[in-house]
């Protein structure tokens, strides 16, 4: 005979509550209950899972070989009707966002979304091609983005300022650009510039920033490669090359028009203005929406947060 699922529960219950009496109780069973599930168990097993002879019973040899499998199942079990549950409260599915900014700086609240909605599915990706982030939220194949401040969002979109981060123009120690104290623009322009494509024409300032000859790269993991290669010089999230930076892999460019400014990009948590919302976009919209995105800047000090009020959307 095949064993119930409640017996099999009895067991797992004894054996971690190190009593029948404790495990009644967490059940909210009567131990006589309770014990004679365990004693039917071990009938149709055909061994004994504990040893009854001493004042508290211990598992036996079989019991312990046999409590894994018996906590596997039983905690299978109440995962199946959690994810009945969250089907029948809609709280179950996948939810997409789309993301080009470095996702430590996030982190925080994505795990307190993990906690909450532990049978939803989190699909972080990135834009393909020339594509925004943007266009992936307007394009409904991402309900949330997070990504680097852009002018002129479509009209359908509305956006939150989450605080800026500091971007920053790096070479290779081996690249000729690393070996200088200062850099100029002409020096710049000497050099190959491997350039993240969807900033390009959305930065301030990034209209000096020229060279003879530009690779366009439509990933930031490409362009943190190329650049490890001394295929030429970048402009990158410093929180996504903070290793290369402390290791002295990567050198930072100090430019002399700038040389005691920080080139500051907001962050933005952009999602569509109507159509139908599940719980947990509205959660995570409404947790990202308090999460301040920030670092220190070259003084030691946090990045100014956003300067639109808090919460605020446009």
């Amino acid at each position: 005979m095949r064993p119930s699922l409640d017996r099999l529960e009895a067991f797992v219950a004894a054996a971690r509550a190190g009593s029948f009496s404790a495990a009644a109780r967490s059940l909210g069973k009567a131990q006589s209950s309770l014990s004679g599930a365990i004693s039917q168990l071990e009938i149709e097993l055909g061994v004994d899972l504990f040893d009854r002879t001493t004042r508290i019973p211990t598992l036996t040899v079989a019991g312990e070989r046999l409590l894994l499998s018996a906590q596997t199942v039983t905690d299978r079990m109440r995962m199946f009707e959690a994810e009945a549950e969250a089907l029948t409260a809609g709280t179950s599915g996948s939810l997409a966002i789309s993301v080009n900014v470095p996702m430590r700086m996030l982190a925080r609240p994505i795990r307190e979304f993990a906690e909450r909605y532990p049978l939803t599915d989190l699909v972080v990706q990135a834009p393909v091609g020339e594509r925004r982030i943007a266009d992936d939220v307007l394009r409904e194949e991402a309900a949330i983005g997070v990504a680097l401040a852009e002018p002129d969002y479509p009209r359908s979109l509305a956006f939150r300022r989450l605080g800026t981060v500091v971007m920053v123009h790096v070479a290779h120690r081996d690249h000729p650009l690393a070996r200088r104290g200062r850099v100029s623009f002409a020096d710049l322009r000497e050099h190959r510039r491997l350039v993240y494509a969807d900033r390009r024409p959305a930065q301030p300032t990034s209209e000096y920033l020229q060279a003879a000859h530009s690779w366009r790269l439509y990933d930031y993991g490409a362009l943190v490669e190329l650049t490890r290669a001394a295929v030429g010089w970048a402009t990158v999230p410093r929180q996504f090359i903070l290793d290369e930076l402390r290791s002295g892999e990567f050198v930072e460019l100090r430019l002399t028009a700038y040389q005691h400014t920080d080139w500051l990009v907001g962050v933005d948590l952009i999602h569509r203005r109507e159509g139908p919302v599940s719980e947990q976009e509205l959660w995570l919209r409404e947790r990202l929406s308090a999460h301040r995105v920030f670092e220190q800047d070259t003084q030691g000090s946090p990045t100014p947060p956003s300067s639109a009020p808090p919460g605020k959307v446009y």
